[in-house]
């Protein structure tokens, strides 16, 4: 990457800020991730930032970011102030966890969502696809304009709130329900206060910190309720041991050696809500921003689903492995729109990357959208073209890198959830080419990636109009 001369921190350029605030003003905004963009094409790979005179080092260079994280977690941690926001939330799970800590939360978080156990959540996975066809078929049928990223959202959060401890919401349904509500609170405060530069809401509670207090205080109530009956279950019937039903079950059943406290499973099951509920829904609402402008596209997944199962959904999880074509949309959609376009690092120590010399404390944020569009490791990188991850067609693209992609982090600490996200997106994707053709109602300019400590399209709105 860089000449064996080795630079300092000192030595990097920085994009243009004011004095004080730094590049606060500039980077405090809903599109955050495309003003690391901008800064990555005035400064290069490489540079630093300050937010009133707290430093960041920026890093595009998907081999420098790769090497970060797999020196993770010894030689880098997640950024700490987003372990200090959310332990102030009273979260302590495997997300925000480092060092020896996160190694106990690591093992049994990891078993509760293995492909067994992902296995064993099928049903709930079919059940709520089964209920976004049938939504879907109605709204076709009176030719609804559909706000996807709302569908798909309560999609996702039925799933979550279900295999997390067995709690059926029905938010697909329009049923209204104050826990999910109280979640939605979550994801615009952390963004918000991981990059204040100054805590306000520990001095002075402003109206947002009080409804932020209130939903706290709600979904703790209710997931400990359900730690409690699970718990109980557990005692009452031994066959859980062997095939738990939910998250919930599985992570009390596989903490053998990890001996968490009940806080410590909260947390866990707390971050899977969080993470299960907006990065899925997200990139489900992106593929279908493609796949609305690509029928051609839609057509070659609906050949898929025909050929791979004759119900309308795909009903066992075999047929997951067999939906290639579908799971190559998922995977491009998450290329073109990463919905964690950056991720945040901490250097434990001092170390040497790529000739660059980091000093214990330093924060860094890994750019991954910008490699992830580039000519160096994507032939046609701004065009939606799935065929590229099919191994088969693979050879008509010059340019084919996977493993610069970042949507479930890297090293060690990748998402322990990939295997249930990818399930999800892939059975949801097949479910609705199957029937659907698909019209976008607005156009694709106006369409906004919003940045909520996730990234999302504003203003999303297609019509579903049924197969003949």
């Amino acid at each position: 990457m860089f000449d064996n001369e080795l630079i300092e921190i000192n030595d990097l350029k920085s994009p243009k800020g004011t004095l004080v605030l730094g590049h606060l003003p500039q980077f405090n905004t809903y599109n955050k991730h495309q003003v690391l963009e901008r800064w990555v094409e005035e400064c290069g790979e490489l540079f630093k930032i300050h937010f009133v005179g707290k430093e960041f080092v920026v890093s595009a260079n998907p081999d420098f970011n790769n090497k970060m994280l797999r020196l993770r977690p010894e030689g880098f941690k997640r950024f700490s102030k987003i372990d200090e926001i959310l332990k102030e939330m009273g979260v302590d799970g495997v997300f925000n966890a480092e060092g020896d800590a996160w190694k106990r939360h690591r093992k049994p978080t990891a078993e509760a969502l293995s492909v067994k156990n992902v296995k064993a959540y099928y049903p709930v996975i079919l059940d709520k696809t089964n209920e976004v066809l049938k939504k879907f078929k109605n709204y076709s049928k009176q030719g609804t304009i559909v706000d996807v990223q709302k569908e798909f959202m309560a999609f996702t959060i039925d799933i979550t709130t279900e295999i997390a401890f067995g709690h059926k919401l029905d938010t697909i349904n329009n049923k209204s329900n104050r826990f999910q509500k109280h979640l939605e609170v979550i994801f615009p405060m952390i963004n918000t206060r991981v990059t204040a530069p100054i805590p306000i809401w520990r001095y002075f509670k402003r109206k947002k910190d009080k409804i932020l207090i209130d939903s706290l205080k709600s979904i703790e109530k209710v997931i400990y309720e359900f730690i409690n009956d699970a718990k109980k279950r557990i005692t009452e019937n031994p066959a859980l041991k062997e095939q738990p039903s939910n998250f919930l079950e599985a992570l009390l059943v596989e903490n053998k050696d990890a001996n968490f406290t009940d806080e410590e499973i909260y947390g866990n099951v707390f971050t899977m809500l969080l993470a299960g509920e907006d990065t899925t829904s997200n990139t489900l609402s992106w593929g279908m921003f493609y796949l609305a402008q690509h029928p051609e596209v839609v057509v070659k997944v609906r050949e898929e689903a025909i050929l791979v199962y004759s119900e309308d959904v795909p009903h066992i999880y075999e047929n997951v492995d067999d939906l290639k074509y579908a799971n190559a949309v998922a995977q491009e959609a998450m290329r073109l729109k990463p919905t964690t376009p950056q991720l945040y690092l901490e250097a434990n120590e001092d170390v040497i990357v790529e000739n660059v010399s980091i000093p214990k404390g330093t924060s860094i944020i890994l750019q991954n959208k910008v490699a992830q569009t580039h000519n160096d490791y994507f032939s046609n990188p701004n065009s939606f073209i799935p065929e590229r991850w099919i191994e088969s067609e693979c050879p008509m693209h010059k340019n084919h890198v996977p493993s610069v992609m970042r949507a479930f982090g890297g090293g060690a600490r990748y998402c322990p959830g990939m295997h249930l996200a990818k399930t999800e997106m892939i059975v949801l994707i097949s479910t609705l080419c199957k029937h659907f053709d698909f019209k976008l109602e607005v156009e694709p300019e106006t369409i906004r990636e919003q940045f909520e400590f996730t990234m999302y399209p504003e203003n999303l709105k297609i019509t579903f109009v049924p197969v003949k």
